[in-house]
């Protein structure tokens, strides 16, 4: 092609058509650029594609994400509603010593499983990696990208709330004879639920330990007269209340950005 326009401005130029070559060259001229912005086009158009593909996957990449921290948050806010319902039971028993008396066992595991802990973690994964990579620029909707990005930039499991520490479980099982606290773990440890969406972890219901009752008794004596631990227990109940608090805000966080992408999934 490029030989053939060669050989028609050598004919032109030979034959002194100084007019028609002016005009031919200038044709030549807008035929390159007219190439060049449909070349720059179609690189536009396949960049488009492969920017809507990406934006795509991580789209449902982010909703996966979305799915397996909302079941996470709602085990973590059922483990710790657990473990203040035994907090509260045993405060109880420091104020009135005859009720823990009359059933000594089960006030042991009370006293023991508020002491219990479960770790707090985010599932975010894939926004770290559109932050780091730089392209979470990718998703289009600027509403929902500022959703996603408040939402993680949260860190709840970072926040002070969440790192007090647990001087209560310090104190009870530093008191707490260590042949009861084996019977507590062996007979009333932590279930663990599997599922689609990832580990469920909760306390039983119910549990029975196999000890004595003076063997008990003896412990709770101990237990039940430390100032010290009653005050530890007393902050404890505090701070989980403001825990749950601040996790069911979280909660309704998470629902509104799992709604808003899933909406926008559907119209992709």
């Amino acid at each position: 092609m490029a030989k053939i326009f060669r050989n028609i401005r050598y004919s032109l130029l030979k034959e002194s058509r100084l007019t028609r070559y002016v005009v031919y060259a200038l044709g030549e001229i807008i035929l390159v650029v007219i190439g060049i912005l449909i070349a720059l086009q179609l690189n536009k158009w396949n960049e488009y594609r492969k920017n809507t593909r990406l934006e795509t996957r991580y789209v449902n990449r982010l909703l996966d994400d979305l799915k397996e921290e909302k079941s996470y948050v709602k085990t973590y806010i059922f483990y710790n509603a657990q473990v203040n319902e035994h907090a509260k039971k045993s405060i109880a028993y420091f104020n009135d010593s005859l009720k823990a008396f009359k059933k000594s066992g089960s006030s042991l595991v009370d006293l023991y499983q508020a002491s219990q802990i479960n770790s707090a973690r985010m599932q975010n994964s894939t926004y770290k990696e559109l932050v780091f990579s730089g392209q979470i620029n990718l998703i289009r909707s600027d509403s929902l990208k500022q959703s996603i990005i408040s939402y993680n930039e949260l860190n709840w499991n970072t926040v002070p709330i969440m790192l007090v520490p647990n001087k209560y479980r310090e104190s009870l099982r530093s008191l707490m004879p260590q042949e009861i606290q084996d019977q507590i773990r062996t007979h009333c440890g932590d279930i663990y639920i599997g599922s689609r969406k990832g580990i469920s972890v909760r306390l039983p219901e119910d549990c029975q330990i196999n000890i004595t009752d003076k063997e008990a008794e003896d412990a709770l004596k101990i237990l039940l007269e430390d100032t010290q631990l009653k005050k530890d227990l007393l902050f404890l109940i505090g701070n989980l209340d403001s825990k749950l608090a601040y996790m069911n805000y979280v909660l309704k966080q998470l629902d509104a950005v799992d709604t808003q992408l899933s909406l926008y999934a559907s119209r992709k």
